[in-house]
């Protein structure tokens, strides 16, 4: 040792004394490590807790959790304990500001599940990837009956929905489906499946429907070639009749030919659903209803009602612009669901005797 290390040096401050001034340090190291490791790893078990899903959550079934515009990222966090979604309401507001996400929840209803990780529920809360609702409107359905099927599923208030849609200013917007003034949208709903959003207001999912008839039209347009006289309209009021008379699709050209038939030489059309539709009821007709006074009632005016009976899908459609080339002017229900044709009212009486009627 040099002169000058040693006059620098504390007297304590012997080799000996420096070996155990390490090893305690070392020693007090060694344990504040193992603290804190434990502390990380019950941290760690304690947010795991927090942040992974619910136990038992993969047994549970997703449900529409509704958050409200305006709701904090309290308020959401609050909901979705509350729901079984999350375990710590801490842990998912934490996270929330941690990435950045108080201004970008949205409002909506959210199909959510408690198996969800917290990462995958925030996806959806930012994304905006609101739940659906899933509606089938089947071919054939009055207006009534679409917006009975659509306020089932909660989509729609039906008295609302119905004034809507007779509302000439969602029948004439830009790109109005018919030519020829209507009062109603009856017939202009176009069935098929749709996947609406709750609390969507009616005016979207009305124009919605509209908008896919006018799809599905507009190619018929370019090709087809209407009779002289005869209007689009026109063409979906026979469309609506021909689908509330067919079962089988196969005889949706035929039973068209009938009823062109009988137009062409001024005959009644004489369809049963034209009376049903007046009397907003699908049972078996008696002579008094026949004889109800309507212009939809095809048993007491000639030519076509006023306007459609109910909505037609693509196949009545067509066969309204593509008729069979049959001259059957009658035909009688078998009972199976399909029909007997005739050419002479003596055919028809026999096929009616037949078929018990």
């Amino acid at each position: 040792m040099s002169r000058l290390e040693g006059r620098f040096r504390p007297a304590w401050m012997t080799a000996h004394n420096l070996t155990g001034l390490w090893q305690s340090s070392l020693h007090i190291l060694g344990r504040l490590f193992c603290i804190g490791l434990v502390l990380v790893l019950v941290g760690a078990v304690a947010a795991s807790r927090a942040i992974l899903p619910p136990e038992n959550a993969k047994l549970a079934a997703a449900s529409i959790i509704h958050i409200s515009p305006g709701a904090s990222g309290s308020d959401i966090a609050e909901l979705l304990r509350q729901e079984g979604i999350i375990r710590s309401q801490r842990a998912f507001n934490a996270a929330v500001r941690l990435m950045g996400l108080e201004q970008s929840l949205k409002a909506g209803d959210y199909q959510l599940s408690p198996g969800m990780d917290l990462l995958k529920v925030m996806e959806h809360l930012e994304a905006g990837q609101v739940a659906t609702v899933r509606v089938t409107i089947p071919e054939g359905l009055t207006l009534d009956a679409v917006a009975d099927r659509l306020a089932a599923q909660g989509l729609v208030d039906k008295e609302r929905f119905l004034t809507l849609a007779r509302d000439d200013s969602l029948i004439y917007g830009d790109n109005p489906p018919i030519e020829k003034p209507t009062r109603s949208l009856e017939g202009y709903l176009f069935p098929d499946t749709y996947f609406f959003v709750r609390n969507q207001p009616e005016e979207e999912i009305i124009k919605r429907m509209v908008h896919r008839f006018v799809q599905v039209v507009e190619p018929l347009k370019e090709t087809a070639s209407l009779p002289a006289g005869f209007t689009w309209h026109d063409i979906v009021t026979l469309a609506s009749i021909i689908e509330k008379e067919v079962m089988v699709a196969r005889e949706a050209p035929i039973v068209s030919a009938v009823f062109w038939n009988r137009l062409r030489i001024d005959m009644p059309l004489q369809s049963d659903p034209t009376v049903q539709f007046i009397l907003q009821e699908s049972r078996k007709l008696y002579y008094s209803d026949l004889a109800t006074d309507s212009p939809y009632n095809t048993y007491k005016y000639k030519g076509l009602p006023p306007g459609p009976i109910a909505s037609p899908g693509l196949n009545s459609i067509k066969a309204a612009l593509e008729p069979a080339d049959v001259d059957y002017l009658y035909f009688v229900a078998k009972g199976d669901g399909t029909h007997a044709f005739s050419r002479t009212f003596q055919q028809h009486r026999q096929a009616r005797a037949r078929y018990g009627y």
